[in-house]
């Protein structure tokens, strides 16, 4: 099954081509004026490095948010008006998500906690509570200031677990001036700035996908981030 993802969440639009859960090929461009300018050399682009036709693609998947909104929206209606003409199902992954199986994967054994931090601009983060462990499951009841609502940092910085654990994501850039100032734990958390990939959130589409009830559609609903995102 060829399958596209498109991530479009932050000022990096990234795209990938795979194969189920194989990546293929993919590609990435830094373009803080939105991602419409993008979309269709890059389909284009990849479509020619995998000798693959754009009638082959079988499945697609973009951002839910939150996010950079613009890009967020340009991304899903070029998925989701794709996904008309060949007549094929469109699903979208919280960026929380991908930030959080990705950190998972390299994360130190011994963390108790991360914090998935999007840039929600006007100094503000979105922000995502796991636990260590269980990079599929927001933990719930953990918060405003972890819902996926646009908080200020500092109230992220004073609302983290004792224990080691790692903060991610492109929003982390707002927390470290404040982090020496909020942490009464010696153990301050580790700053990982890191984007979601296409590649991953294409790998946990076809997971979803795969898993999905019979005869049931996935929501493709998109979140700003100004209200609470996670449920």
């Amino acid at each position: 099954m060829i399958h596209l993802a498109v991530e479009t969440s932050t000022e990096v639009v990234e795209m990938a081509l795979l194969d189920k859960d194989r990546i293929l090929t993919s590609l990435s461009v830094f373009r803080p004026g939105g991602a419409s300018e993008i979309l269709v050399r890059g389909l284009e682009t990849l479509l020619g490095m995998a000798g693959e036709k754009k009638e082959s693609i079988a499945l697609l998947s973009s951002s839910s948010g939150p996010g950079t909104y613009t890009s967020i929206r340009v991304g899903h209606l070029f998925c989701k008006g794709l996904a008309f003409a060949l007549g094929i199902p469109h699903l979208t992954v919280s960026p929380f998500l991908v930030l959080s199986e990705q950190a998972f994967a390299v994360a130190g054994k011994d963390e108790d906690f991360l914090v998935v931090v999007l840039d929600a601009r006007r100094g503000e983060v979105n922000a995502c509570f796991f636990e260590a462990g269980n990079p599929g499951a927001p933990v719930s009841g953990s918060g405003e200031q972890f819902s996926g609502r646009a908080v200020s940092p500092g109230k992220i910085l004073e609302s983290l677990p004792p224990g080691k654990g790692r903060l991610v994501g492109p929003g982390v850039v707002h927390l470290g001036k404040d982090l020496s100032g909020q942490r009464s734990d010696p153990a301050s958390p580790l700053l990982v700035h890191d984007l979601p990939r296409a590649g991953t959130m294409g790998r946990l589409a076809f997971r979803n996908w795969k898993a999905r009830p019979e005869g049931r559609s996935h929501d493709t609903r998109l979140l700003y981030g100004r209200d609470s995102v996670i449920s």
